[in-house]
């Protein structure tokens, strides 16, 4: 009977190998800043995460209960968090136009490395909401206010001060000051804080921050921790900043510090290779003088490369009919025409943004021998490529083009077939110059996917997406995420709210097994209205 004895530990030795008794990744701190806020005001949602688990945590989501809190800003999770280690993540939020008391039930995911979701992390607050002509009661005895420029170039240095007042009877002792910039800005030189501020006196504090050469929007938020006699406090300030970049008004050697080596995709003479050449029987050069004059006027009052862009293309898809019939690659001969080709359009509208010193690039598909197939053009701003498809009539980051239900066929093709995605980089228009662009538009495919789908999500049905995909293999859940990507936003939370996580990933396990080894077809949508079709 003593093989008997063994049996408790064969099973736990296989409950704690299959992943059955996994360790929690983190412990989580969940804060607000305030508790009564104005009307349409904002406060602070900060939570800390201490990573107490085996591996690096690579994302955290927040979802609110109540749609009357508005998150307006998120913080970035720009480094995974080491195991030992702890982090503080700020959310910037707006509170509801109507005042009355709430309750808010803030709730946090954890991400680790191995792309696991860990929820049950959540806290509710009493937030009382108070109408804008009510008086709130100073945290403490110390009054802040920030001065800032709301809006400068890209590139330049800008000063911000700190106004502290004491406004009571003992001094006040200054901790810490820190800040969380937009993506790119850098503290370039301060003043020295003050360790006391006596009673009834005013000090300032001035910083010099620059911009990055990329536009940004958004809130800097500024933590001021100070103490109170024995007592320490803690205040948040937002600053609202809006950064500008016109590239087409600075010159070579500004670009080249900008843009990096994203600067040769403004260089390159020609916008297509050899090959289409040859195809065309046309050349592709850009005429820098000829399009830049007729470029400046349509993007006059633009205030980014995105803003100029849609420009552009608002003026290519009004000015001209567009069709199949394509004659030249010459953007400066293209402009004169009154009906383009889709290919054209994309030549056109690439050699344009060039002119305006804008990295662009013409991006196609290549199956070995012919790369003329699905052309689309990119261009670069933000730190990031944006896709512009005049036949689908689409302009959008890249993000948001691998969640389009058109997608998933050109996913198909790199995956199942042979073909790439290549940008060209023509140099000597000698046959096919490319540069093989398919390991960045499939790097993250997944993680991006997934962001598009939990944005059309309601806050309520978000952490049943985890619970769908959990069982599936990599292959199943990128079928499954192009599914919701190409779902309507209103039908997708519909049948989140009318089935089960369970019952959900079961239909489409089936409509997997079923169509993933034949053709996608050109719009994903199809297989959305199959799947619809069994929840009416």
């Amino acid at each position: 009977m003593s093989y008997l004895k063994l049996i408790p530990l064969i099973i736990i030795f296989l409950v704690i190998f299959s992943g059955c008794l996994v360790k929690e990744p983190a412990k989580v701190d969940i804060t607000v800043d305030k508790s009564v806020v104005k009307e349409g005001d904002v406060f602070h949602l900060i939570v800390r995460i201490n990573n107490t688990g085996k591996v690096a945590i690579t994302g955290v989501n927040l979802y609110l209960s109540n749609p009357g809190f508005k998150i307006l800003q998120a913080p970035k999770f720009n480094t995974p968090l080491k195991v030992g280690e702890s982090r503080e993540f700020i959310w910037i939020i707006k509170a509801p136009e109507n005042p009355s008391r709430y309750i808010l039930k803030a709730s946090v995911e954890v991400i680790d490395e191995l792309q696991r979701t860990w929820g049950g992390f959540y806290k509710e607050f009493i937030m009382n909401i108070v109408e804008k002509e009510s008086e709130i009661p100073l945290l403490g005895i110390l009054n802040t206010a920030i001065v800032s420029p709301t809006e400068v170039e890209g590139g330049k240095e800008f000063q911000l001060e700190i106004l502290f007042e004491n406004l009571g009877n003992a001094p006040v002792t200054i901790k810490e000051i820190t800040f969380d910039l937009l993506e790119g800005m850098e503290i370039v030189k301060s003043s020295d804080i003050p360790e006391n501020i006596p009673p009834g006196e005013q000090l300032k504090v001035i910083y010099m921050l620059k911009t990055p050469y990329m536009p940004k929007t958004g809130y800097i938020t500024i933590s001021i921790t100070y103490n109170e006699g024995n007592q320490e406090k803690r205040e948040f300030k937002n600053r609202f900043l809006k950064i500008v970049w016109t590239p087409w008004k600075y010159d070579k050697e500004t670009l080249k510090r900008a843009y990096g080596e994203e600067y040769y995709w403004i260089e390159l003479q020609y916008l297509v290779d050899g090959y289409w050449k040859e195809k065309f029987n046309s050349s592709s050069v850009v005429e820098m003088e000829i399009l830049r004059n007729i470029a400046l006027p349509t993007v006059e009052g633009a205030k980014s490369e995105i803003e100029a862009a849609q420009k552009v293309y608002n003026l290519i898809t009004a000015k001209y009919s567009l069709g199949n019939q394509t004659t030249s690659l010459n953007p400066s001969v293209i402009l004169s025409k009154k009906e383009i080709s889709h290919e054209e359009a994309t030549v056109l509208f690439t050699g344009i943004l060039r002119a305006l010193n804008i990295p662009a690039r013409v991006v196609s598909l290549y199956n070995g021998s012919d790369c003329t197939e699905n052309p689309i053009s990119e261009f670069y701003s933000g730190g990031k490529w944006h896709v512009i498809d005049f036949k689908r009539g689409f302009f959008g980051s890249r993000e948001e083009y691998l969640a389009t239900p058109y997608f998933p066929k050109i996913y198909q093709m790199l995956t199942q077939g042979p073909y790439n995605l290549v940008a060209h980089a023509p140099e000597e228009m000698k046959g096919h110059e490319h540069i093989d662009l398919t390991p960045e538009y499939l790097a993250n495919i997944e993680n991006d996917l997934r962001e598009i789908v939990n944005n059309k999500l309601s806050p309520l049905l978000r952490p049943r997406l985890p619970m769908v995909l959990v069982d599936m293999n990599k292959n199943e859940r990128i079928f499954t995420l192009f599914l919701f990507a190409s779902a309507p936003e209103k039908e997708l939370n519909l049948i989140f709210q009318k089935t089960t996580p369970k019952n959900l990933a079961k239909n489409i396990d089936a409509l997997y097994k079923f169509y993933k080894d034949k053709p996608w077809p050109e719009d994903f949508k199809e297989y959305w209205d199959i799947l619809k079709e069994v929840y009416k």
